[in-house]
């Protein structure tokens, strides 16, 4: 079962981090790569693409070069975020679309998209199951969603540190890649595939991991979490605990589990097939004038 998330601080801390996420978003970056790779081996030629949970807006312009003739919309809940992907969207000349909105209620029509790409958000719903029925919702019949996430063992060794000072929840929990399979066939998805790859990130002291998840937008934001600032006596004894990781070379370990999957909508046939899209115009992010 997925933890409870507090929304209102999701947005906020992403918000916050908007500006700071590309130049520490090294992993993200190259697993967001990874998954667009994925799409090589899989025969998909997509006219309308959502990028779901998009941030700054990283990956719309690898996609439209990898899809000419596609339209990119991109959501995010974070409109500091979509506010970046604005900016570098102009830096880098892509005709993206921006949208605020959550994957629990996607603001689109049904059968809108023909590929729905999540690098590294799903694992942010309060609620999994809405969020897969919308996007089983918004894809054409035979669409593709394909997306990555954080599995439960991600962050162990700060989560076994947090473990040794209190019995508080420091760390977020995540589903298990058995538990997502099992979702995305009630959903129901067809023919689901998933695979788990580790990566190992190393840090020279315990608070340049602190330093770069903050930049990150990634600290605990479970409704569970314990309140207020870290006191020093306790980040002391955490960091403190953390040693107890130092490598042979010196390094500090933060592991991070990625699960990647992907699983087409069912086919079925249309009533209507134009290929139209409708968003509510409260839903569109404005630019600033």
């Amino acid at each position: 079962m997925m933890i409870q998330f507090d929304e209102i601080q999701i947005a906020q801390r992403f918000d916050k981090a908007a500006k700071t996420y590309d130049e520490v978003a090294v992993l993200q970056q190259r697993v967001g790569k990874s998954l667009l790779e994925r799409l090589h081996g899989i025969r998909c030629q997509p006219r309308m693409i959502l990028d779901l949970g998009c941030g700054t807006g990283y990956f719309a312009n690898f996609l439209e070069k990898q899809y000419s003739n596609a339209k990119i919309i991109g959501l995010d809940k974070s409109t500091g975020m979509l506010k970046q992907a604005q900016i570098k969207g102009k830096e880098r000349s892509t005709k993206a679309h921006w949208v605020c909105g959550c994957a629990e209620n996607l603001p689109f029509n049904d059968h809108s998209f023909e590929l729905v790409y999540s690098n590294l958000m799903l694992h942010w719903s309060n609620d999994f199951s809405k969020s897969l029925d919308e996007i089983r919702r918004i894809l054409k019949p035979g669409g593709l969603l394909l997306f990555s996430m954080v599995g439960p063992d991600t962050l162990q060794e700060l989560r076994h540190c947090w473990g040794t000072i209190d019995g508080c929840a420091h760390v977020h929990s995540f589903v298990d890649m058995h538990e997502l399979g099992d979702r995305l066939l009630q959903t129901p998805f067809m023919d689901p595939v998933m695979d788990v790859e580790y990566f190992t990130l190393l840090y020279s002291e315990g608070l340049d991991l602190m330093k770069e998840l903050k930049k990150l937008g990634v600290q605990n934001l479970s409704e569970d979490r314990q309140r207020g600032l870290t006191s020093k006596g306790a980040l002391k004894k955490l960091l403190q605990a953390y040693e107890g990781f130092r490598n042979s070379a010196g390094k500090l370990p933060a592991t991070w589990e990625i699960i990647y999957g992907h699983a087409w909508g069912a086919e079925k046939k249309l009533q209507n097939t134009l290929n139209e899209i409708k968003i509510p115009l409260a839903s569109i992010f404005f630019k600033d004038k």
